[in-house]
Formats: structure tokens, C-alpha cells, sequence
């Protein structure tokens, strides 16, 4: 019955500022193999290889990829390896992200259905919803803003 929105129990939403997927693992990109055709031997102590092991898992790579970088960003002149890490957690926030979209449409689509149906939203619902709408925008606005950012 559209005008008893009253009656319904308030809704529990995420908070914006959490991610919306806090245990999931970064999507990893699909290799493509014909990218690097050229395979190279190394050979390494038992220590030297536990160590590159543990360096990779924690970057998240394998290890082909991290000796690659490593090696590149010395011939390159950087100290510093980089890998996907920061690009994987813009792809885990842009994802929760479109959850919280989706979320706030559809409970701003459930408002439109009770005042289509001549009731009454419960005071304030509107509000709530379009201020969460315009902190979770501000957000896609920061995630793409830092994307540029660091492809600069």
C-alpha cells in the first residue's frame, strides 16, 4: 500500500567512506603473452630466492614479474620497484564505488515509487538519500582525480 511508508522499518545503508567489498582481492589484469616473447635464466642461492619470493607476494606479482621491474627500474636509474598495487585499489574503489551508486538509485527509486503512488516518504529519506548520492560522487570525483594524477 504506496502511503504507509511510515510503517517500514528504516533501512541500514554502508557508509560511503567504507569500502564496499573490505575482504575482497584486487582483479588482476589478463596477461598478454605476446607483450614479453623474451625469456631469461637466473640462477640464485636458496636465500636470495626465498627473498625475491617473500619481495613478490608482498607487491603481489609473480616472481618473473618483480625481478622484470626490479630489474628495469635499475637500469632505468629509480630505486624504486613499482608495480600494479595502486592501480588494483583504484579498481577496488571505483568498483565499491558503483555499489554505492547503485545503491543510493535504487533507494531513490523506492522514494519516486511511494510519492508515485500518493504516499508519503518517511521524513528526511530524500535528504539522506542526495546527500549520500553527493558524498559518494565526491568520491568517483578524488579516485579519478588521483588516477590523473599519478598517469601524470
Amino acid at each position: 500500500m504506496g502511503g504507509e511508508a511510515d510503517d517500514r522499518a528504516p533501512r541500514k545503508q554502508l557508509s560511503p567512506s567504507q569500502p564496499a567489498f573490505p575482504d575482497r582481492k584486487p582483479r588482476r589484469r589478463t596477461r598478454n603473452p605476446s607483450q614479453r616473447a623474451h625469456k631469461t635464466t637466473t640462477r640464485l642461492s636458496d636465500t636470495e630466492k626465498a627473498e625475491i619470493t617473500v619481495a613478490a607476494k608482498q607487491r603481489a606479482v609473480t616472481v618473473a614479474r618483480f625481478l622484470a621491474v626490479a630489474g628495469l627500474a635499475v637500469a632505468r636509474g629509480s630505486t624504486t620497484v613499482h608495480t600494479n598495487e595502486q592501480l588494483d585499489a583504484a579498481i577496488d574503489e571505483l568498483a565499491a564505488l558503483r555499489t554505492a551508486v547503485s545503491r543510493v538509485g535504487n533507494n531513490i527509486n523506492q522514494i519516486a515509487f511511494v510519492y508515485n503512488a500518493g504516499g508519503q516518504p518517511r521524513p528526511g529519506e530524500l535528504d539522506h538519500a542526495l546527500t549520500t548520492l553527493t558524498r559518494v560522487l565526491a568520491r568517483v570525483d578524488d579516485a579519478a582525480d588521483t588516477l590523473v594524477k599519478k598517469r601524470l
